[in-house]
């Protein structure tokens, strides 16, 4: 069995150069249905969300292929 790597979201925004409160904000936008850019589902252990590494992996990729910037 493969054991999976999760980030949180301090190691996503420090990837994107952004801050976490950005990564918190896509979050809730993203659950109450508005626009939004981080488009990765969390996993929640307890009350502290996470999120698959390959996921978000994919989505960095997705986004230097379309030279889509984040807001």
């Amino acid at each position: 069995m493969t054991e999976t790597e999760f980030y949180n979201d301090r190691d996503i925004a420090r990837r994107l150069k952004l801050s976490v409160s950005w990564v918190r904000v896509q979050r809730h936008r993203k659950a109450h249905g508005l626009p939004h850019v981080f488009d990765v589902e969390p996993r929640y252990i307890g009350s502290s969300p996470r999120y698959v590494a390959e996921e978000v992996e994919a989505f960095f990729e997705s986004i230097a292929h379309q030279g889509v910037h984040p807001e």
